[in-house]
């Protein structure tokens, strides 16, 4: 009897641990924001500058190497009751020789300059999860749980800014078309913000180190629904309304 009560606290243990399955050491909690960021490749919104950065800096491989400085990118993420905002400022020294040869949504955007995401509300470290993907001429392509795409389709809103030695992303993702209900406030979801950098190189690179694939949920780092946070005015903006009005 006692060999059978310790073989099912073993099986316990270990569906406890897949249940919760992620990459140690990745974790991140974001902000609820009353003012949504307005879509448009320009991060100066209010909730911008309080939400943490994740370094998106960790080669994917199983060696833990890190790209070169100018190459880091970092990425925010925040919500409110209807949609998931995400940023992503992406290094890059040549922004000239950015690749963007996809023809279309849904086609190749995985061989661009590109960022992804990997969304995983159940974090189960396990499929389902959803995928994002958007390149540097702002063209998206989104599948669940590593599909070709086509099947999911989300109303995502998405910008793209190319600057002087880097390239800005910016979208917004309703939690409807992630099967969610409400807001999910408190929630712990698997996560991973990646990119591949093809502008002078070729690099897969990720927040959450998952191995030799992007595709490893049971690898996934962790994102938190946290509070509210508090309003505080975009100073830029304001700066470069009042400009405007002295000019005129």
């Amino acid at each position: 009897m006692r060999i059978k009560v310790l073989g099912l606290i073993v099986v316990f243990t270990m569906l406890c641990v897949v249940a919760v399955a992620s990459e140690p050491g990745f974790e991140i909690t974001i902000p609820k924001t009353s003012v949504a960021p307005v879509i448009d490749g320009v991060l100066d919104d209010a909730i911008w500058q309080q939400a943490p950065t994740a370094l998106v800096n960790h080669i994917n491989d199983d060696v833990g190497t890190e790209v070169e400085p100018q190459y880091v990118a970092t990425a925010m993420a925040a919500y409110d009751n209807s949609k998931l905002y995400v940023a992503f400022r992406n290094g890059d020294p040549n922004p000239g020789a950015i690749v963007t040869a996809s023809p279309g949504h849904d086609q190749d955007v995985w061989a661009d300059d590109e960022n992804e995401m990997f969304i995983e509300p159940a974090l189960a470290g396990a499929q389902p999860y959803f995928h994002i993907m958007i390149n540097a001429a702002n063209i998206t392509q989104d599948s669940e749980s590593g599909g070709a795409g086509g099947d999911w389709e989300p109303n995502l809103e998405s910008a793209v800014v190319i600057g002087a030695d880097y390239w800005a992303m910016e979208v917004a993702i309703p939690f409807v078309d992630l099967g969610i209900s409400g807001s999910p406030d408190g929630e712990t979801w698997g996560w991973n913000f990646n990119r591949h950098i093809m502008s002078g190189v070729d690099l897969w690179v990720a927040w959450a180190t998952t191995g030799a694939g992007f595709h490893t949920p049971e690898r996934f780092g962790t994102l938190t629904f946290g509070e509210l946070a508090s309003a505080v005015k975009p100073s830029a903006k304001l700066t470069t309304c009042w400009g405007s009005i002295k000019q005129d």
